[in-house]
């Protein structure tokens, strides 16, 4: 059997990265979720999965399986199958969770355990995942923009299925101890050395070990979070207020790193939104 796993095609927006899946023979290998929670949907065909070495699960296009961060995953296929794959964002989703009271759906989880379930679409949220696969396919202006649109709608339904909070909003492992205190942080004079210094860790065992699980390294995390900060901010305050506030000291600094990431000024954006 094959064991390569690489998308055929991919697609990141502000607060989500989807991987898009052609399997065109068998196929049996394994992954880690690493630090996203992972909405995973089959468009044709099916899978057998075993999450955390649990028993094995065989799902299909009507069944979604959702992964906490750093699961282990064995994975096998034996069909034809497309797979459709959407990693959100953990501060995305908290930012949702802290806002909204949703009614549970009557429907239970078909299984649950404290790093995953898998469960049946419903009307809802069937509906929602079908305009974001469109939307993938498509090539339209604003396509990042209403990804990540539609992708809170469907945070919104999978939370009203009984059991869901707790496994999209589970905390495990030092990593996410970790996580947390950056994102509780990140605005004030927070260096590299403090952060492996609170956590015990030698600065260089630490970066290696955030790069690890993260795909970036500290430095590049809390750059994002303070541009994605400053993209909020600026609906309402002016450049040079945002720049100071989300703790660039330099404004020539701020503008250069902002249009790298995003392509366009805070001046420029300030106009769109």
């Amino acid at each position: 059997m094959a064991t390569d796993l690489s998308p055929t095609s991919t697609l990141e927006a502000e607060h989500i990265r989807i991987l898009y899946y052609e399997f065109e023979r068998q196929l049996k290998t394994n992954y880690s979720s690493k630090n996203y929670i992972r909405f995973c949907s089959i468009l044709e065909g099916s899978k057998f999965v075993s999450i955390n070495k649990e028993k094995k699960f065989h799902y299909d296009q009507n069944s979604f399986i959702i992964l906490s961060p750093f699961s282990e995953v064995e994975l096998e296929i034996n069909e034809k199958t497309k797979a459709f794959v959407m990693e959100i964002d953990d501060y995305f989703i908290r930012q949702i969770i802290s806002k909204l009271q949703v009614e549970l759906e009557e429907e239970e989880i078909k299984y649950i355990e404290n790093e995953f379930f898998i469960a049946h679409f419903n009307p809802d949220l069937c509906e929602v995942h079908k305009k974001i696969v469109n939307i993938f396919n498509q090539n339209r202006l604003n396509k990042e923009f209403l990804l990540d649109l539609y992708s809170r709608e469907l945070v919104y339904n999978i939370l009203k299925y009984k059991g869901s909070e707790k496994i999209i909003n589970n905390k495990k492992s030092k990593i996410s101890a970790i996580i947390e205190f950056i994102e509780s942080n990140y605005l004030g004079d927070l260096k590299i050395s403090d952060i492996a210094n609170y956590f015990g860790m030698r600065e260089y065992e630490f970066s290696r070990y955030f790069k690890k699980f993260t795909g970036k390294s500290p430095k590049e995390y809390i750059k994002d979070l303070k541009l994605k900060k400053a993209k909020e901010l600026l609906a309402f305050q002016n450049v040079t207020e945002v720049s100071f506030d989300v703790g660039y000291e330099n404004i020539s600094y701020f503008i250069k790193e902002f249009r790298e990431k995003y392509g366009i000024t805070p001046k420029e954006y300030k106009k769109i939104i």
